[in-house]
């Protein structure tokens, strides 16, 4: 017998993506009010209370009341995308639509992250509505906001939410570079990568969107990154100028880049100062090995999903520990 699903199948445009996705905060909502707070403020990165708020003789202005019954107000507007390009005029033409609310926030769902976008909009924002927080989620990331809401006893909420990240899926929905790993030789520059959590490349090499990189040295994937800052820089004297590729830039990997051009220029006469890509993020150890003939000439893309188990959650160190001692070619 077919299953029955909870969201409809048939069609991905825009109007029914969004009916699905409040379909899905409705259903949790009216099951738990808890849950649902738990699950805005997790995509909103602000603490969203639904539900009245009942005190005894708390304190006003200039008198103590008995009681009190109370709600606070907030407003999530929200904005989906799933092909068509996304405007930043239309999403501050939506920042007018709030009113006295405590809390104000505008949500824009997409396919993949639109890091440079949401940049923007966010600085546009703060000069015409300082008081409006921006968020940029994914599909992908309101299905892992959903996986620990509910208990295994909780067996129609479970079934809700697994539903609709195979919605998510069959729609097309996910980022499918989520599981692509780029391999990478990496040679006499592989220690000073590893130690200082970065890999470079010329800046005007192609760039395919990938979600892992994987350092090569002698006929294996010795080091899995998963970069969370992608930058070309250029270093003169003591000024680091940076242009984001991929990421959001707050400083963090400034030192390590720093270091990793004094040391590149010392180990391996490298000059990366200017026209250098950076990748920068965790590293972890893994042995992923190639069985067939020779080594690798240039960068490789690997599709993860022939290597690791892709029913649970993907993390770098989930993926550092599946391709352990395993062999591609």
């Amino acid at each position: 017998m077919s299953r029955i699903h909870y969201f409809q199948r048939y069609s991905s445009a825009e109007n029914t993506v969004t009916n699905n996705t409040l379909l899905l905060i409705a259903r949790i909502a009216a099951y738990s009010q808890r849950a649902a707070s738990t699950l805005l403020s997790d995509l909103t990165g602000e603490s969203i209370e639904i539900g009245i708020e009942v005190a005894q003789q708390q304190r006003a202005m200039s008198s103590v009341p008995d009681g009190a019954i109370l709600q606070r107000s907030f407003k999530i507007l929200i904005e989906s995308k799933v092909d068509a390009a996304v405007s930043e005029d239309q999403l501050l033409r939506h920042a007018d639509s709030f009113g006295r609310e405590s809390q104000k926030v505008l949500l824009l769902l997409t396919k993949i992250q639109e890091f440079r976008l949401a940049q923007t909009v966010a600085t546009r924002l703060r000069d015409s509505h300082p008081d409006v927080i921006f968020k940029n989620v994914t599909y992908e990331d309101i299905c892992r906001a959903t996986q620990s809401l509910f208990r295994e006893h909780e067996s129609e909420m479970l079934d809700l939410v697994e539903d609709y990240a195979e919605y998510c899926n069959d729609a097309k929905l996910f980022d499918q570079a989520r599981f692509l790993l780029r391999v990478v030789p990496c040679g006499k520059s592989f220690n000073l990568n590893f130690r200082n959590g970065v890999y470079f490349h010329p800046s005007d090499r192609g760039y395919t969107e990938h979600r892992f990189v994987g350092m090569y040295q002698n006929k294996a994937v010795r080091a899995v990154m998963e970069p969370q800052l992608v930058v070309d820089v250029t270093l003169a004297g003591d000024n680091l100028t940076k242009d984001v590729v991929h990421g959001q830039d707050n400083g963090d990997f400034d030192d390590r880049i720093r270091k990793a051009i004094a040391e590149a220029k010392q180990e391996c006469g490298y000059e990366l100062a200017t026209g250098t890509r950076f990748f920068c993020g965790e590293i972890r150890n893994t042995n992923f090995v190639k069985v067939s003939a020779y080594g690798i000439q240039g960068p490789r893309l690997i599709d993860l999903s022939d290597y690791v188990d892709t029913s649970r959650l993907i993390t770098l160190d989930s993926v550092a520990v599946d391709l352990q001692d395993k062999e591609w070619q």
